[in-house]
């Protein structure tokens, strides 16, 4: 049963618990019918939301040059009963048949809020905690620290056999790997985009046999120059450069009494991302160099070097290595972390950071009380979404990333009917 926090909020923890429900049973009058259940039975996600003291999620990368990285989530579970002890014969969650615990690794966990899936995973980690045990005690505290992660680890543990790829887009070649029997990823489960680079076929990009599917694709999303991850609805999702260029703001932030409050924001002022010399190369290619001199002479050589790349040849990695350097040559003053308080919004603010997902862009203000400009207003990607809920607060942090926008062209606009470098052609 959904718990119903003092701020409004409808949390609900599902855990894929126990054992499966509606098996087929021999001469049974409702589950003896093949044409309506599996032969397995369904195993059904149990509402364990009223036993949760703390719920953490944590869900993106660390930065715009790395890749996404598998989500995780903690929930740490009143256990006074041992229900979720594993070895508790007496647990609700015991099969006296089989003679195991259904509290067990790779059970499917999702966390809701408001009806909004906020992460979607599998157990990976159970630890148990009790307090010291006392002879005339009735109960003992008791903990349970369930630890999940997104179907990112499955794919870490999958490799490919040998392939020799046709010439296709990026999304295609991402989709036929996915469908590969070996890898077998579900069909309901994907976002896949089309995408608009190229990758090259043939033996030149033979993918070598035990190739790992996690590794593999995550190189397609850099040589897409798009992004590979996990939605909170437990979706993988695959977007190209284009999808991120076109978006506009889902939410918008500001410190000046409109908009989204928030608590702290933080700012990157750095060497971190600056690279004015670029080298990519594609598999069985030669490296292909841009270089922007003025940014050398200035800082000295810093260079960003991506080699094994997909494109179908040495032109569109040339093409990759100018965009870059173009966009990265000079040190930049942007936000890069921002907390907000859930429970301190109202309910339309609310649903915003709820439908929030990763790569989605958001607006932020900030404002100074001394100093020229009064004010800077940018907008960002979002590239982490970390949440912490305990039974008194929920607060929501998000990592962000310069956010390269570019607006369809309108003819006849005077600010938009101009085809430069923010406005092109969708």
């Amino acid at each position: 049963m959904a718990v119903t926090m003092s701020w409004g909020e409808d949390v609900v923890v599902l855990m894929e618990l126990g054992f499966p429900a509606g098996a087929f049973t021999l001469d049974s009058a409702e589950y003896g019918v093949l044409d309506q259940d599996y032969l397995d039975g369904t195993l059904l996600g149990d509402d364990v939301s009223g036993y949760c003291q703390q719920i953490s999620i944590n869900r993106g990368r660390t930065n715009q040059f790395t890749n996404f990285n598998a989500g995780t989530c903690s929930i740490t579970l009143l256990n006074n009963d041992r229900r979720f002890d594993p070895i508790n014969e007496d647990s609700p969650y015991w099969n006296p048949i089989l003679d195991s615990s259904g509290v067990e690794p790779r059970r499917k966990v999702t966390v809701y809020s408001n009806g909004v899936a906020l992460f979607t995973g599998r157990i990976t980690d159970i630890d148990v905690s009790y307090e010291k045990h006392q002879p005339d005690a009735t109960y003992e505290l008791s903990t349970v620290t369930i630890t999940a992660a997104d179907d990112f680890v499955l794919l870490a543990n999958t490799y490919i056999d040998e392939l020799e790829p046709v010439q296709e887009l990026s999304g295609t070649r991402v989709s036929k790997i996915l469908d590969l029997p070996e890898v077998s990823y579900p069909a309901a489960s994907r976002n896949i985009a089309t995408g608009t680079a190229t990758f090259g076929g043939g033996a030149q990009f033979l993918i070598d046999a035990a190739t790992n599917a996690l590794t593999y694709l995550q190189n397609a999303a850099t040589s897409e120059q798009g992004s590979f991850y996990v939605a909170g609805n437990g979706n993988l999702t695959f977007t190209d450069r284009v999808q991120a260029a076109f978006s506009v703001p889902e939410a918008e932030f500001s410190d000046a009494g409109t908009d989204i409050p928030y608590m702290a924001l933080s700012v990157a002022y750095g060497q971190e991302f600056l690279y004015n010399k670029v080298i990519c190369m594609v598999q069985g290619g030669v490296d292909q160099e841009a270089d922007a001199i003025p940014s050398q002479e200035e800082y000295g050589i810093s260079t960003l070097n991506l080699q094994d790349l997909l494109m179908a040849d040495d032109a569109d990695a040339l093409v990759l290595a100018q965009d870059l350097v173009a966009r990265y040559s000079e040190p930049e003053y942007n936000f890069d972390n921002l907390k907000t308080i859930y429970n301190a919004l109202d309910e339309t603010d609310q649903n915003k950071i709820t439908n929030l997902e990763l790569m989605d862009v958001v607006q932020i203000t900030r404002t100074f009380p001394v100093g020229s400009p009064a004010s800077v207003t940018k907008v960002y990607g979002v590239q982490t979404i970390s949440h912490v809920i305990t039974t008194t607060q929920h607060d929501v942090l998000l990592g962000l990333f310069p956010a390269d926008l570019v607006y369809q062209f309108l003819l006849d606009d005077a600010v938009f009917g101009v085809l430069d470098s923010t406005n092109a052609l969708a």
